[in-house]
């Protein structure tokens, strides 16, 4: 990336207008969330991330005088858009890996292709806003290494290189899935090499790593920040890494944290590469009033739709394969008819979560006389209500579990997954149902504790 212009930072903070507006939208989302309102509360990932970004393009602002939205706002709207089909190459990867799954989508396959693409377009733009953060402290500016020859035979072997590491998750995911951080990067980057584009190789041949560093720590904070934002959604992704299952933070294993820095280095190297292909081999690294306005051509529009095409196809495929279960709803209780549902709703319960509350700190009891439900009705509902809450198992799976034997959230304790899959496959049989997977049993499993209560 450029060094900064000689344009002088802001010397006090300055609260533009979208930084106000970033507190609001990552305020207002956290509250859909904390108070549980109906559908809103499953889409908290979107609020969080762009009130995040905008927060954080606001004190770029202060710290350099410049920000995204301030100097350039084509090249965001330009990242925004190829964020979307590039993380959706990891996602085509993942149908093969089954690394990660998500829960709790929207209800409608329109919506949920809409929040898709709309919650991936904040990857580009959020690995290369915490790149831009680390400027101002010059830690790396000085970094400097032995100049790295690169010759002809060094170019082939990680060509080959690249190659074998995208083509390897792909023969033998249970040993190799971890290579999906590296195929593409390489890749990229020596054809970015090889067309005279920026290039993390051209830095290593002059000797100066500073842009591969402040990627690196800029990817692991964006990282951090994915994860955490992630744990407290309602629709979320859950990792299933074979081996990786125990030790984690927040969802994510602790040895995954160490793909976000490579994320970063693919993102750079992708990006570049694709901004080049497009524009004729100017850079996006300089301010928007510094480059010549794009202009349309054959080769964008060519480009632009096969971005949204291919893009449509695997998330075509992520329905079927990789989103696991829908946002519950009290319809789907099996527990409460309709007669029931209309009284809670009269008190207030109209989710899955706020009947699991009451339930939990009113006891079915006093709520049926609130109500006018049968408590057992209710306390039967309540306990269907917590196996679809927890883990995002959705309603579908809770129904699939009680008819296999599992009746709350506590049973699951200490079962076997494998023997429970096996119980499981049974049902679905049964039931004509999809049974779940292995991986997602574990989750459930190592997730549960005797007092029944849901996990996040």
């Amino acid at each position: 990336m450029q060094p900064p212009s000689a344009e002088a930072p802001a010397s006090r903070w300055t609260a533009p207008a979208w930084a106000a507006l970033g507190a609001a939208v990552l305020i207002s989302g956290a509250w859909a969330l904390a108070a549980d309102v109906e559908a809103w509360n499953a889409i908290w990932y979107i609020p969080a991330w762009y009130g995040y970004l905008i927060l954080l393009d606001a004190f770029l602002l202060q710290r350099r005088g410049r920000s995204f939205i301030t100097h350039r706002r084509r090249e965001l709207a330009a990242m925004l858009f190829w964020s979307t089909p590039f993380w959706f190459l990891f996602e085509a990867y993942n149908l093969r890996l089954e690394n990660w799954f998500y829960v709790f989508a929207l209800r409608s396959p329109e919506s949920r292709l809409a929040m898709a693409w709309i919650a991936f377009a904040t990857v580009l733009p959020a690995c290369f806003m915490h790149t831009e953060l680390l400027r101002p402290v010059r830690w790396f500016d000085s970094l400097q290494c032995r100049r790295v020859p690169i010759t002809d035979r060094l170019k082939w072997g990680l060509l080959l290189l690249g190659l074998l590491l995208s083509a390897l998750p792909l023969l033998w995911p249970r040993y190799f899935f971890w290579t999906i951080w590296g195929g593409p990067l390489v890749i990229a980057d020596l054809a970015n090499y090889r067309l005279g584009a920026p290039s993390l190789l051209s830095d290593l041949e002059s000797g100066r790593p500073a842009r591969l560093a402040r990627l690196l720590v800029g990817g692991f904070l964006a990282g951090a920040v994915w994860e955490g934002l992630n744990y407290w959604a309602r629709c979320k992704w859950i990792y299933t890494v074979p081996g990786f299952e125990d030790l984690k933070l927040f969802e994510m294993p602790i040895l995954g944290f160490l793909g976000f820095p490579l994320l970063a280095l693919e993102a750079f190297a992708v990006y570049t590469l694709v901004c080049h292909f497009l524009r004729e081999g100017r850079s996006w690294e300089v301010d928007d009033r510094r480059q010549q306005r794009p202009r349309a051509s054959l080769r964008l529009a060519t480009a632009g739709l096969l971005a949204v095409g291919s893009s449509l196809i695997v998330h075509a495929a992520m329905e079927a394969r990789t989103i696991h279960s829908l946002r519950p709803l009290l319809s789907e209780l099996a527990a409460l008819d309709e007669s029931s549902r209309l009284r809670l709703g009269e008190i207030g319960i109209t989710t899955a979560e706020k009947l699991h509350r009451a339930i939990a700190s009113q006891g079915a009891p006093a709520l049926g006389l609130r109500s006018g439900v049968d408590p057992g009705r209710l306390q039967s509902a309540a306990s269907q209500a917590a196996l679809a809450l927890h883990k995002g198992m959705g309603a579908a799976a809770a129904e699939l579990l009680q008819s296999a034997g599992i009746a709350d959230v506590s049973d699951l304790v200490d079962k076997d997954p494998a023997k429970l899959e096996s119980a499981l496959r049974a049902a679905a049989a049964r039931h004509d149902r999809t049974p779940p997977r292995l991986g997602q049993i574990k989750v459930w499993v190592r997730a549960a504790s005797a007092d029944g209560r849901p996990k996040r």
